[in-house]
């Protein structure tokens, strides 16, 4: 008899989350489960999702009375759907929907995914207290919580006191073959000429945790010995006007290409030299790995959490940040920039120094670069979506 399975979102486009949810809902096999979602707002969609969709129609507000009324009405239309359609397993991902899959958990099996440092960006001491005696309480209640690196894993169980039975690791996957047919796909014809230049290129939000503007300011350094480089930034966010004005002040807008959000970036990785990622912090960077699928060399921020445990899974996760380049076992990792903005006329920080010097001395040596491409494609074989959907089906059914 199949198992009906719910899957809790917040929201379907732009996020690595709706992404991971999204390909979850799709592989978990028919012959096992009956799938539904169960959605905040699907006004907007750049996912396939496969189940019967639920729109909580979840409309996001700042008033503390309106989010106390959404966080009830959420309780109780997940409440209804469970109950209705006899959900035997509910998986949520994100807080919000998490909190409400606990809440409503009664026969059926809850799990939550933590894909984040849940306290990453929360600066005021106070709301930081309060907020890890509540994590600690409504997350224990869960029956299992799947973290997506053991790098959350360990900060789950030393800063919010989760019990260590509770947590499993389960990495992202990724369809190899589908990313390989994708990434043949023929590109814009618009920037077909940019991909005859020497390529870096790197995908994300625009926003603050991405830590693009740091990459911005290095590709500067960059074009005094890559002379004819370009960078390729796909994606979108707030902060496209601030990163459009420094590639202005730095006089290298001509050289620098926002080309938006990219349902298929794969095509765009193909036809790169080398990906950079210069996050301040992640989960499991999903388009690290997808650039690796696509044969790129990589270089990659040693920021909490992912990157080390791709790049270089025998360093420990306890150890610091990296002070310097290390030419690591799949890829380069580089020191973590300090996430302060800047403007074209500040100097460099000697994280965006380094960061420029990876990417020339990468791009230079020509046996490295091909060593570091083959070594993508080895490594990200680990993620493949059969060995890691078997993991969800494990605990699902467990």
């Amino acid at each position: 008899m199949k198992k009906n399975i719910a899957i809790l979102i917040h929201k379907m486009y732009d996020t690595g989350v709706a992404k991971t949810a999204s390909k979850i809902s799709s592989y978990l096999p028919d012959e096992k489960y009956n799938k539904y979602i169960i959605c905040n707002d699907t006004s907007e969609k750049a996912f396939t999702f496969e189940g019967e969709i639920f729109d909580l129609h979840m409309v996001e507000s700042k008033n503390i009375f309106k989010k106390l009324f959404n966080f009830l009405k959420r309780i109780f239309l997940i409440s209804k759907i469970k109950k209705e359609k006899q959900i035997d397993v509910s998986i949520s991902f994100q807080q919000n929907v998490s909190f409400g899959n606990i809440f409503t958990k009664k026969n059926n099996k809850v799990i939550v995914s933590v894909r984040t440092f849940l306290l990453k960006e929360a600066k005021n001491p106070l709301y930081r207290f309060f907020y890890k005696k509540i994590i600690k309480y409504m997350y224990n209640k869960a029956d299992l919580i799947i973290s997506v690196s053991e790098a959350i894993k360990a900060d789950l169980i030393e800063n919010f006191g989760i019990r260590r039975e509770k947590v499993e690791v389960v990495y992202n996957f990724y369809d190899i073959e589908k990313i390989d047919d994708l990434a043949r796909e023929a590109i814009n014809s618009n920037h077909i000429s940019l991909f005859d230049h020497p390529v870096f290129i790197t995908a994300g939000r625009l926003k603050k945790q991405k830590g693009h503007w740091h990459l911005i300011r290095a590709f500067k350094k960059v074009k005094e010995e890559i002379t004819d480089a370009k960078l390729v930034i796909l994606g979108k966010g707030d902060l496209e006007e601030y990163f459009k004005n420094l590639a202005r002040e730095l006089q290298i807008e001509e050289d620098v290409h926002f080309l938006g959000f990219e349902s298929n970036p794969f095509k765009y990785f193909l036809r790169s030299d080398i990906y950079v990622f210069p996050s301040l912090y992640e989960g499991f960077p999903n388009a690290l790995n997808e650039a690796m699928v696509c044969g790129l060399p990589v270089i990659s921020s040693d920021c909490e959490s992912g990157p080390r445990e791709i790049l270089s899974p025998n360093m420990s996760i306890e150890k610091a940040s990296t002070k310097k380049i290390i030419y690591s076992d799949y890829g380069v990792l580089i020191p973590v920039c300090d996430g302060n903005y800047y403007s074209g006329n500040d100097e460099l920080s000697y994280e965006e120094i380094l960061l420029a010097k990876s990417m020339i001395d990468l791009y230079n040596d020509r046996s490295m670069l091909k060593k570091y491409s083959e070594l993508s494609k080895e490594r990200v074989n680990s993620f493949n979506v059969q060995n890691i959907i078997t993991e969800w089906e494990k605990y699902i059914d467990e």
